[in-house]
């Protein structure tokens, strides 16, 4: 019997497709969706299978709607980052990294996130935040992209130590990532709101903003997968190995 150590191995471009392909996917599934709902003469109903479906398209894979199947998507791949920031975090922590800490919060702050899109605890401070900053129109439609730009703001003053100290490679990687994320969730918003207020939210033109909104944040959370998983393949020591 030999007495071997299970490796798990894993291909950081192959996930990055995979996961490039399944945003593809739900993007274009709800933009489909969306398109029959403000076009109803564009598929004629026949029968009660023709209905489920059309009615699946509208809600299950429609974006910018709670507790469906692109909610799950967003959750999960922010919950990855969490769980690999989380492992690195541990190995910093063992070999007492001068920046385990931030490790740590990076990956205390992707659990929030996870958390946040699967519960949408942002969407709560719209209200107080109108209501605090008398907001109710422009591009602050959307009230809580101001405590959360603040936020922001803060993360990267905190931060710029620890990215200064950071590989050149993953200097671009961990920045082109955070960025496309952030421009989504923050400009994208912005975005939307900005139409909301003008359009209303019942329209095929806001759908399309929503989508292309989300579409940013679901890239720019793959890609930081993708970062965190070619961070792991160069740094940690043999445990999981990761093929190239």
């Amino acid at each position: 019997m030999s007495n071997t150590t299970p490796v798990i191995k894993i291909n950081p471009t192959r996930v990055l497709i995979v996961l490039g392909f399944i945003i593809v996917t739900l993007v274009g599934l709800s933009i489909w969706g969306q398109y029959y709902r403000f076009n109803p003469g564009a598929f004629t109903v026949r029968n009660p299978i023709d209905e489920f479906f059309i009615d699946l398209l509208m809600r299950a894979f429609y974006v910018d709607l709670e507790a469906n199947i692109p909610t799950y998507f967003n959750t999960v791949i922010l919950f990855i980052p969490a769980l690999l920031l989380g492992i690195i975090a541990a190995w910093k922590y063992s070999i007492k990294d001068k920046f385990k800490i931030h490790w740590i919060g990076l990956a205390l702050v992707f659990l929030y996130l996870s958390m946040d899109e699967a519960a949408a605890l942002h969407e709560r401070l719209i209200k107080p935040v109108r209501s605090l900053l008398n907001i109710y129109e422009g591009w602050f439609y959307f009230a809580w992209i101001i405590p959360g730009m603040i936020a922001v703001a803060l993360f990267g003053l905190s931060y710029l130590r620890f990215f200064f100290n950071l590989n050149n490679k993953f200097k671009l990687l961990f920045f082109v990532s955070l960025a496309i994320y952030v421009g989504g969730i923050i400009g994208g918003e912005m975005l939307s709101g900005h139409f909301a207020q003008l359009t209303g939210l019942d329209n095929f033109t806001y759908s399309m903003f929503t989508s292309l909104e989300e579409s940013l944040e679901y890239i720019g959370a793959s890609l930081l997968i993708y970062s965190l998983l070619t961070y792991i393949k160069d740094y940690l020591p043999e445990g999981i190995t990761l093929t190239t």
